[in-house]
């Protein structure tokens, strides 16, 4: 029988429409239902994907008829209706970045882990989309990893479809920070995982470049030191401001870039550009340019969901979990902290599982 989800939040309509958009094709889970504070946001979602729209919060996690939930909520929310989902024995899909201070993720990660649910973070998602890349480092396709450098600039968010205007993703009362964490969380994560080491310091710099009236950064750069010696580096941004600096950019204009810098070769993966990926592996005689490989016509996989479920009916970890975003967000908030004292910052090592 399908797994029954309901969204929780429409802030990040992002995540939230592309969840939708996928799920008609997909036969695990069937959307039945969303709920946001915003009447005319909600009838918005819920009419367009023809499911039951729900006032209250508390209505949906009192429902017996849904065991997931996907929290697409500003992340001044994420932390409490996590805890709430978890204490409800919903299993979630984690908005990002999960929380807005380390106090919150601790107790996230405290009542998640009681409450016996799955939880995947959505900021997780990169390690779903570079599975093939981290079996190369694995393999010694590069030699030893040494060197990650991340570039991610893009147009600035925008607080609903077409709105033209940030909203939410920029106000210091319901997020953390700006571009830097909200676009370079995935890739702190993703770093860890490809490393296989935790962060031990960080240098970071923010400012504003383009959009200089805004309370929070739109640029962002980091170099983080890992604990076994590899280096990595982070551009994030909201920097791409051609052909127009709101509505937002078309994103087909950002610059998404990794690279990874072995003692024996390079791997580099480029999105929007094809071919996007290169690799000159170990005793290569120059670079070879590759196509990501897709399925021509095939539907749309909900990547966060499909994940989740097959962490349940297989009984497994997910490949991030809440305790690895907790660390990934605990990073993220030392590159504020250094940017704001104009030093490195030494990070604790990580908290016991």
């Amino acid at each position: 029988m399908p797994h029954r989800v309901a969204v929780l939040g429409l802030g990040h309509w992002y995540s939230a429409y592309g969840l939708a958009r996928a799920l008609p094709e997909y036969p695990h889970a069937t959307l039945v239902a969303a709920s946001d504070p915003d009447p005319r946001r909600l009838s918005a979602y819920c009419d367009t994907f023809r499911i039951e729209a729900v006032a209250d919060y508390a209505d949906i996690l009192s429902r017996d008829d849904i065991d997931i939930v996907h929290i697409a909520a500003p992340v001044r929310d994420i932390p409490e209706l996590t805890t709430r989902a978890a204490s409800a024995g919903k299993h979630i899909v984690m908005g990002k970045p999960m929380a807005m201070t380390v106090a919150q993720a601790d107790e996230m990660v405290r009542v998640v882990e009681e409450s016996g649910v799955t939880c995947v973070p959505f900021q997780g998602l990169m390690r779903l989309r570079h599975q093939a890349l981290k079996a190369r480092v694995d393999a010694g396709e590069i030699g030893e990893l040494a060197v990650m450098h991340q570039t991610g600039r893009w147009a600035i968010a925008e607080d609903w479809y077409m709105s033209g205007t940030p909203g939410w993703f920029v106000d210091p009362a319901q997020v953390p920070g700006g571009a830097f964490i909200d676009e370079g969380i995935y890739w702190i994560d993703l770093f860890r995982w490809l490393a296989g080491s935790e962060v031990v310091e960080v240098d970071a710099r923010m400012r504003n470049i383009v959009h200089r009236d805004l309370p929070v950064e739109d640029w962002g750069f980091a170099v983080f030191t890992f604990a076994n010696g590899v280096t990595a580096t982070l551009e994030a941004s909201w920097t791409i401001n051609a052909p127009r600096v709101t509505g937002p950019s078309p994103k087909r204009n950002s610059v998404v870039r990794l690279e990874l810098v072995g003692t024996k070769g390079e791997l580099m993966e480029q999105w929007f550009r094809s071919p996007g990926g290169a690799a000159l592996t170990a005793g290569a005689e120059d670079w070879v340019f590759e196509r990501s490989s897709e399925e021509a016509f095939g539907p749309a996989t909900p990547m966060p969901l499909h994940h989740l479920i097959t962490c349940l009916e297989q009984g497994t970890t997910p490949a991030a979990t809440i305790r690895d975003a907790r660390e990934s967000f605990a990073v993220a908030m030392a590159a504020y902290a250094s940017a704001r004292e104009g030093r490195p910052v030494r990070l604790d090592a990580p908290s016991a599982s």
